[in-house]
Order: C-alpha cells, then structure tokens, then sequence
C-alpha cells in the first residue's frame, strides 16, 4: 500500500498539515524548526513517502508540463541525429523539476480558447517554426509563457528566443570552402525545411558571406531525398564545386545519391553539412560539419521557460523578452577538399 501524507505524519509525531508544510512548501502560516524539519524527511525517506503529482498540481493550478512543438513530428522517426539531442536537453531539464513533457506537431489556434492556452500546458516551447506560419503571431500575447527555439528574435517580438549565430556559422563555411579555392559554391535545402525559420535566416547569412568575398552564392531547394538533384545538377554545364546543406541528416542523404552515382566526394565534389553530431562520423567520406549546440541549447531555453513558468504563478510581472544567440564552430573532416580543377592544374 503506497505511503500516504498522514503516514508520515503519525510516524513523525506531528500533523499532516506540518508534513505538507516541510515537504510541499504549502500552510505559510506553520513554523517547523529545522531539528523537526529533518526529522520529518527522514521518517518520509524511511517509509518512502512519494508526493502525488497529480494532486499536487491540481492543488497549484498547474499541469506540470510542457509542451514542446515541431513544425515535422514524423521527423522523430527518421534517423535524425538533431532530434535526440534536442530532446535530451529539454528532458535533463523537466525531469530536474518533475515536468513532463508533450510533443505537439502544430498549435494553430492561439485564441484564448486555444491550445496554448486552454489549460493543458504550463508553457510552451517551440522549435524551429516556418517564417510563414501565421500561428507564431501574436504568442507574445499568450496567457502562457512561451520561448522559442531556433527562431531570429526579430520574427517574434515580445518573446525570448534561442537560436545559432547563423551569420558566423555561415561565414566560417564559405571561408573554409574559398580558402581550399571553391569559387562556386551553393546552399541546398530539403523540402521540408524550405520554410523553416532558420533556414531563411542561413540562406541570407550565406548569400552575404558569398557576396562579401566577391562571389555570387546560389540557393537550391532539393527534395527530400535529393533524387534526380544530384543526377540533374552534376549533369549541368558548371556545375558548383561545393554545397553547403542546411542539416547533417539531408548532407548524409546527398552524401549516399553521390556514391549510387559514382560522385566522388570531395574530389568531385566537397559538401558540408549543419549540427555535427557523432553521426558526422559515420558517413562515407567524414562528414565537415558546423558544430550547434543543440543540447545546450535546448537545455537551457527550457530552464527559462521553466522560470517564466514560476513567476507566472506566483503572479510577477512579465519578464521583458532575452534573445540568446549561440555560437557554432565548424568541425572539418573528410567531405571538403580543394576543388579537382585546382588540383589538376598544380598537378
């Protein structure tokens, strides 16, 4: 039979409401001293006294949980390596408060009868949302929190934001990728990801990077599986000598169309991918990958949410918006390499 508040409380020697006092922070007006206080959790360590959650929360008028939106659930399927770490750090970061956590593919309707604010969640935090999604309007306005991931704090004012220093990121690409003398260069995106609030913010960061080394970059969107891009782009008259991609998942998926095709990468072609995480160590060559915090990232984006979770029961008043930007290294490997007209001509 599961220990209950009145157990501890009898075996203690005191009432349940100094019991709940010690161990739940609840009845202000109850003095323990601190002897009976470690007297207490002792004897609810013993009987191995678990708080009800559920009643707990009812209690405080809370949920406790969050939940966390993707724009592409389906995607935590698919061997991903961005997901899992993502979701680590969100989960390090509940767990170490006893939140749980919900994973939601969309939040259309942000009235207030809506599903960010009907009750179910006690905040909200959104991951890489489309530039184009008219839900994100308004969240500043929400009853409650909400903090995004992976979203230039200019697209959602009024709301803190964690996102990739995208500009640098990008230009330590195309710094690399002109250092070993590639001239043309495109960024690729997959299908999925053509909206994605991030992938509008890398695809400028590129576009400048370029411009600012007097090149002039180009933005290609693929399908998903890059089948007939890679057939069609390799077929071209001058074709580019590198790609940047917007993921290590979709530069791991053209890294596989480039063996079927008997590309060579990087002699025929140097290709960098987004996130390097250990799976930019099991492709066929090693994949050069920007390195993005995303668990740190995702760990701490929640502990802010978590804070604004709390003052917001306790009824402060709305902290003003923090945008926190993270800076990514670039992790060269096997992929990138100087480019075969150059390498033919010193040759």
């Amino acid at each position: 039979m599961r220990t209950t508040l009145r157990d501890v409380a009898a075996a203690a020697g005191v009432s349940a409401m100094t019991v709940s006092k010690v161990l739940h922070g609840t009845g202000t007006n109850v003095r323990v001293s601190q002897e009976k206080a470690d007297q207490i959790r002792k004897t609810a360590s013993e009987l191995q006294y678990q708080p009800n959650d559920l009643a707990r929360s009812l209690r405080n008028k809370r949920t406790m949980t969050v939940g966390v939106v993707f724009r592409q659930l389906t995607r935590l399927n698919q061997q991903n390596p961005y997901f899992p770490q993502l979701l680590n750090g969100v989960m390090a970061a509940l767990f170490e408060q006893n939140y749980t956590l919900a994973l939601c593919p969309k939040l259309a309707d942000l009235s207030n009868n809506g599903a960010v604010s009907d009750g179910r969640f006690d905040g909200i935090l959104w991951c890489r949302p489309d530039f184009t999604d008219e839900s994100i309007q308004g969240l500043s306005r929400s009853s409650v929190p909400v903090v995004m991931m992976h979203t230039p704090a200019d697209l959602v004012p009024g709301l803190s934001t964690f996102c990739a220093d995208n500009e640098t990121a990008m230009r330590r690409v195309v710094q690399h990728l002109v250092g070993l003398g590639h001239e043309r260069v495109a960024f690729v995106i997959d299908e999925q990801n053509e909206a994605a609030a991030e992938a509008k913010a890398r695809s400028e960061a590129f576009l400048a990077a370029m411009s600012d080394f007097g090149m002039q970059g180009e933005i290609c969107v693929w399908n998903d599986d890059a089948t007939g891009c890679v057939e069609a782009y390799v077929g071209t008259d001058r074709p580019h000598t590198a790609i940047a991609t917007f993921s290590e998942a979709f530069a791991g998926i053209i890294l596989r169309r480039c063996v079927d095709l008997g590309i060579q990468v990087p002699a025929d072609l140097s290709v960098v991918g987004f996130d390097s995480s250990t799976f930019c160590e099991t492709t066929q060559p090693r994949l050069t990958a920007v390195n993005q915090p995303v668990e740190k990232m995702a760990y701490e984006a929640t502990l802010h949410l978590l804070n604004l979770i709390q003052a917001n029961v306790e009824g402060l008043p709305k902290a003003l918006p923090s945008s926190s930007i993270y800076d990514c290294g670039l992790d060269i490997r096997s992929s990138t390499a100087p480019p075969a007209l150059i390498v033919e001509s010193v040759s």
